[in-house]
């Protein structure tokens, strides 16, 4: 829970406790059913007849948002879209296909456009988004390749489900508090939905590997056996009351409907998911890779095209990846050396000096360095860059953190970057983090998108190589920049970031092709990131549910690296960097192949 939440439980507290100590409240309905339903494919064909290039863009995908009605919350949407956050995604198999006829229907009406009609930024749009399409329909074939449940809170379809519960639907009205408590009563048939997936992949020869059941089963269990009072959805809800302007008897009755839909679906819901995790270990194979399972290799294949936009086999990837593991350790090893570390060091020694070198931080301490090094980057970045957002960005605490929350359209919420601080954080690890998170990296390329006049598409969809790409970008930049000028076990946290994103790419590819079993990944990771055994496993772990991501930071990263070469040294002397940047970043994020032909185009260089 974030410091916004507990706030509001406190206010909140005193008629939540009330409620349930013997209160007497009207059994009557306060809420209701959902009040809209998503559009079927005959209505999203009906819409789109007739729409002139741009007005399809913009209604074709705004009526596939509308597919999913927990999307349209976190991107701040639904108002616009006129619609309420009272619905939660459908995950049935009539639904999925009639989704997958509908990404084919918009595919094939954009291609019915003639490209060459268009204007010069209209064909870029067209390019973007015949990119993305393409791309969803040729993800059908591998509908089952992928896991609905495991450990790794990103792609867990139980964790999307707590999120928005916990973290992202809006209390701005009571008609919030009324939707929210609609949600909670459509987690039985949605968890039923995902138990039906679940079977599917199962006949399918597709089950989950063991030790995801196993780092699973306990985060499941906390909350399969919480009491309904207790549970953080009902937590979550006392805190949104909180914040609204809403009579005694309103509140008390929708946390009353709550608990009733905790208790009687909810709850019994997360049993019932339990169960069928703990059912299907037995039958979980023991190894990791998606080269296990049916078409695995085949799937693995469009998963990296998918993260990265790159047309790069895991053969190309993996040999990449044992380049790049080199060169960063020849640097590793040459600022070790620098900073009076006996040569022949071990990594693993590098790494320790430099926590013991650069110390560690607790408590309200953590906050307070994220946020300073924030500051300092903020008051230096805009030295190379003509435009910077114009919104803002908070700094979130969080257990485990590390990652960037974007605004919603609305501007309901600020962005985050939810910062890790449990625990001691050792200190050189910090600043690139923050650069890599805020600025000039995700904060700057997201929160730039997000202000510029783009379709809604292009402002919010997110293409991973480019994205992933320009944050590690970021980080070699501030290096580039002279920010770690006085702070070498800082830039020793930034090539121990930069060799983690290489070895990713030996390790993805290794776990899903190559035949790597869990031990050997977890230790070539460990030794060559300093990581702890621990730590090390959790992130096999998670490139094992999310194939192929974990490639798309150094892909990308040398990608526009690349780029900034070849535009160096062909303009020579009036290279401008903030230009560059500019050209980068002026399209929102792009496809790699399309950010490569653009940026080519713009400098008049030959592909």
């Amino acid at each position: 829970m974030n410091g916004r939440r507990a706030l509001g439980l406190v206010v909140w507290l005193g008629v939540a406790g009330i409620a349930f100590c013997g209160l007497s409240v009207a059994s009557t309905d306060p809420v209701g059913e959902p009040s809209w339903a998503s559009p079927s494919k005959d209505e999203v064909v009906d819409a789109l007849d007739g729409l002139s290039f741009e007005a399809f863009i913009e209604t074709s995908y705004q009526l596939y948002l509308m597919r999913f009605p927990e999307l349209l919350t976190h991107l701040g949407v639904a108002e616009m879209l006129g619609v309420r956050h009272d619905r939660l995604n459908d995950y049935s198999s009539a639904y999925i296909e009639e989704t997958y006829a509908i990404e084919q229907t918009i595919l094939d009406r954009l291609r019915a456009f003639d490209r060459t009609a268009l204007k010069p930024d209209q064909q870029v749009t067209y390019d973007v988004c015949a990119w993305y399409w393409d791309d969803l329909v040729r993800g059908q074939p591998f509908a089952l390749h992928n896991h609905p449940i495991t450990h790794f809170y990103f792609t867990s379809l139980d964790w999307v489900l707590y999120d928005l519960l916990t973290e992202v639907h809006p209390f701005a009205s009571i008609e919030d508090a009324e939707d929210y408590v609609r949600r909670l009563r459509g987690v039985d048939e949605q968890f039923g939905q995902i138990l039906d997936r679940m079977d599917e992949r199962a006949e399918a020869g597709i089950v989950v590997p063991r030790i995801m059941i196993d780092w699973a089963i306990p985060q499941l269990r906390n909350l399969a056996y919480a009491t309904a009072s207790r549970h953080p959805f009902y937590a979550a809800l006392e805190v949104g009351l909180g914040a609204i302007d809403i009579a005694y008897d309103e509140g008390a009755a929708l946390l009353e409907a709550a608990a009733g839909a905790l208790t009687d679906e909810v709850i019994p819901a997360y049993r019932r998911l339990l169960r069928a995790l703990e059912s299907q270990r037995a039958r979980a194979p023991s190894s990791l890779g998606f080269d296990q399972y049916p078409d695995g290799e085949a799937f693995y294949a469009y998963a990296l095209r998918h993260q990265n936009q790159a047309d790069l086999s895991a053969e190309e990837i993996h040999e990449i990846g044992l380049r790049e593991v080199a060169r960063v350790k020849a640097e590793i090893e040459a600022a070790a050396f620098a900073l009076g570390m006996p040569e022949g060091s071990s990594l693993a020694e590098i790494y320790r000096e430099a926590e013991r070198g650069g110390g560690t931080l607790s408590g309200p301490a953590i906050l307070a360095e994220y946020e300073r090094l924030f500051r300092e980057a903020e008051s230096l970045v805009g030295a190379v860059f003509h435009r910077l957002p114009i919104a803002e960005v908070a700094i979130a605490a969080d257990p485990v953190g590390a990652y960037y929350r974007h605004a919603p359209i609305d501007g309901s919420r600020t962005a985050e970057f939810v910062a890790p601080n449990q625990g001691r954080q050792p200190r050189y690890r910090m600043p690139t983090l923050t650069y890599h998170e805020t600025l000039p990296g995700h904060h700057l390329q997201i929160g730039l998108s997000r202000e510029m006049d783009l379709p809604l598409l292009r402002q919010v969809e997110v293409f991973l190589g480019h994205t992933e790409g320009w944050a590690l970008y970021a980080e070699r930049l501030a290096w580039e920049l002279g920010w770690y000028g006085e702070d070498p076990y800082g830039n020793l946290g930034r090539l121990s970031d930069e060799m983690m994103r290489a070895v990713r790419l030996v390790v993805d590819t290794g776990l899903h092709v190559l035949g790597w079993s869990f031990d050997q990944a977890t230790s070539y990771f460990a030794e060559h990131t300093g990581h702890s055994r621990g730590e090390s496993q959790y992130n096999i772990l998670r490139y094992a549910a999310w194939p192929g991501q974990s490639t798309s930071y150094m892909i990308g990263l040398l990608a526009i690296l690349d780029l900034r070469e070849r535009v160096q040294e062909a303009l020579g002397e009036t290279f401008d960097l903030a230009e560059f940047h500019d050209v980068v970043l002026k399209n929102g994020s792009l496809p790699l192949t399309l950010l490569e032909r653009t940026v080519a185009e713009y400098y008049g260089l030959e592909l």
